[in-house]
């Protein structure tokens, strides 16, 4: 449902920057969408909404002309919404007032049927004159002071005196009446937001977010940054980024690069009230899968029987293990070896699956038996005698049987149906997720939705990697279900150390080591270090950051003996050379025409060495996709300071 909803947006966003493009307004990516942009490539994936910034004059131009434009399907809120009752200092596109499951609203929308949103910030203007910034700042926090002080009364009817004087000082401060009664909060805060853009962009140095501004110090840059954007690729499409969204990210969040899935605005996933609502409506969630009672039924009884009637363990078992893609098979590598090494009959038997889509209509079939290791002797999964030889164990990894809207296995493979065919059907998830570091991470929510899913109600064992996970597990079903089924999951539900993620041989990632060396050339054989530079340090810190270049040059040089170092341009430099000032432009271009002549270095100017990152020693350069690629694959980074 995530990936529908993040389709959703980006439907919502292609409709955005279509307007936007034909009436030459500008817009940038920001906070979580800016880091998504930066780091990963794409969405933050623990992330779900949507959040771009325009410059004041541009952000008021944009709402005029989407109120006529837009199409019709959007609902276009800004404070000047009252019969809304919408209150934020942002603007916001959404898709719908309310969840909507007809067929042409999930056409539209990637099968979401809930409330998708993009978030809109206007950035102010910020007086040069010190002392008329300052007196702006005290005039509106006594507005806001007012207005918090009013909204924390459970009726606007009965204000104190002290609130009252407030009020009048605060209208004669601005020369307004508010009017006393329901309308007065609103008024406050459109005579807030008025404030915010009393200080046109056109005659500022720097702009600001001003609600965060006047409440942390932060989110105030050079209007220069956004004066101009570049594109920069996320997920399946191009978003407008500004050239210094490094030094944008870091005053905003200090060292980006570093990992938080804790925090947020609001509640996560974002449609979990909607989804929550919908169930209670149905009785149960139609777009996954909802806790079924008889097969909570089945499977106690199961138990049950299990309980009266123990399977006698043999010495040499049947076991059967039904990995599913490839890519996933590491959560099954330990107790697979396990198995094996205790002398029992193990096959292995890759299940071939379907493409899917939120209609359930069923693509092509994907068989992936022969990218598995020679050494697990993958067998044919369709001619297996499932009935006649009756396993003693069958060990799954898919929890979902119909249940996934992505891809999809045939019937015989769902867990309540292979019950039919084993004495002791298992469990082990097939995705490896790191324990969260607190209650408020995300991880939690996550392994919340896995706890409730078909495979872990129907089979005899759930094995997991941490006492963490399982008591999230345990969390969930003893609260679908009820404090008198503890027993029953406690014992269904273990922690083992061979369900933890394992090594294997099957890399999910190869280069093709004759094309590395192709590309080496003479240097072939040799250690490489790859330096990466971007359109972010040459724009920000100019000069400076070419005198940075140099020195890595000359640095590298020295050790060209034992190694080869790639010179590697961000694609989004080379793209954007145009906007960068035109010494610094020059400066550049001589650099790039001394690395050319170094020994031992080569200039990598079409970034084909991408391709094979996993053929690095070792990475030295700027923030962004590239470092956190190689931070996941395990190759040493070192981020660069041009001020060493």
């Amino acid at each position: 449902m995530m990936k529908r909803y993040w389709a959703g947006q980006l439907q919502m966003l292609a409709d955005i920057d279509k307007l936007c493009r034909e009436h030459d307004i500008k817009w940038f990516a920001e906070y979580g969408t800016l880091i998504g942009t930066v780091r990963h490539g794409g969405y933050i994936p623990w992330d779900d909404d949507f959040d771009i910034c325009m410059l004041r004059d541009d952000y008021e131009r944009f709402f005029e002309i989407a109120r006529k434009e837009l199409p019709s399907v959007y609902i276009i809120l800004t404070l000047n919404d009252i019969e809304n009752e919408y209150n934020n200092f942002l603007g916001r596109i959404v898709n719908s007032h309310a969840i909507d499951c007809s067929k042409e609203h999930l056409d539209l929308f990637s099968g979401c049927p809930y409330t998708v949103g993009v978030d809109i910030f206007p950035m102010d203007g910020v007086y040069n004159d010190a002392e008329k910034e300052k007196e702006r700042q005290e005039r509106v926090r006594r507005i806001i002071t007012a207005h918090d002080a009013i909204s924390e009364k459970d009726s606007l009817g009965e204000y104190t005196n002290e609130i009252e004087s407030l009020l009048i000082d605060v209208e004669k401060e601005n020369n307004v009446h508010f009017h006393r009664g329901k309308k007065l909060l609103h008024e406050m805060e459109v005579l807030i937001d008025k404030i915010f853009m009393e200080c046109p962009v056109s005659e500022a140095d720097n702009v600001a977010l001003m609600p965060f501004y006047l409440k942390y110090g932060n989110h105030i840059f050079p209007k220069k940054y956004f004066q101009s954007s570049i594109d920069m690729k996320f997920e399946n499409t191009m978003l407008k980024v500004s050239a210094y969204y490094d030094r944008i990210l870091s005053s905003n969040y200090g060292n980006y690069m570093e990992i938080h899935k804790s925090g947020g605005m609001h509640e996560y996933p974002i449609y979990i009230s909607q989804e929550n609502l919908l169930k209670e409506k149905l009785g149960h969630n139609p777009y996954r899968y909802t806790l079924d009672t008889n097969e909570l039924l089945n499977s106690v009884k199961r138990y049950m029987g299990r309980m009266l009637m123990p399977v006698q363990e043999k010495e040499k078992m049947t076991i059967v293990f039904l990995p599913c893609r490839v890519k996933l098979w590491n959560t099954l590598e330990g107790l697979w070896r396990k198995y094996k090494s205790e002398g029992h009959e193990v096959h292995v038997l890759p299940i071939n699956y379907y493409d899917c889509d939120y209609t359930g209509k069923v693509g092509e079939m994907h068989d992936e038996r022969a990218l598995f290791p020679d050494y697990l002797g993958a067998e044919d999964c369709e001619k297996f005698d499932y009935a006649g030889i009756h396993p003693d164990k069958i060990v799954i990894q898919v929890p979902y049987d119909a249940w996934n809207t992505a891809f999809t296995v045939h019937e015989f493979f769902y867990s309540g149906n292979l019950l039919n065919v084993t004495d002791e059907l298992i469990y082990v998830p097939c995705y490896d997720i790191d324990d969260p570091v607190d209650d408020d991470d995300k991880a939690c929510r996550c392994i919340e939705i896995l706890a409730e899913q078909p495979a872990v109600v129907n089979a005899d064992k759930v094995l997991l990697k941490s006492e963490k996970q399982r008591e999230l597990y345990l969390k969930k079903l003893i609260g679908l279900t009820g404090e008198e089924t503890r027993a029953f999951w406690e014992q269904k539900i273990e922690v083992s150390d061979f369900a933890a993620e394992q090594e294997s041989d099957i890399d999910t990632f190869t280069s093709d080591e004759g094309e590395w060396n192709e590309f080496l050339g003479k240097y072939e054989g040799r250690k490489v270090v790859v330096y990466y530079f971007s359109i972010s340090t040459l724009m920000e810190y100019g000069e400076k950051a070419v005198d940075k270049f140099e020195r890595a040059l000359q640095i590298f040089s020295e050790h060209t003996d034992r190694m080869t170092v790639l010179f590697v341009p961000q694609d989004y430099l080379t793209a954007n050379l145009d906007i960068v000032d035109g010494t610094v432009r020059k400066r550049y271009i001589a650099f790039v025409d001394k690395v050319k002549d170094t020994e031992g270095c080569i200039y990598d100017e079409e970034n084909r060495s991408l391709q094979f990152i996993d053929r690095w020693n070792g990475y030295y350069g700027d923030s962004g996709v590239v470092a956190r690629k190689c931070v996941d694959m395990k190759i040493p980074v070192m981020l660069e300071d041009v001020n060493v």
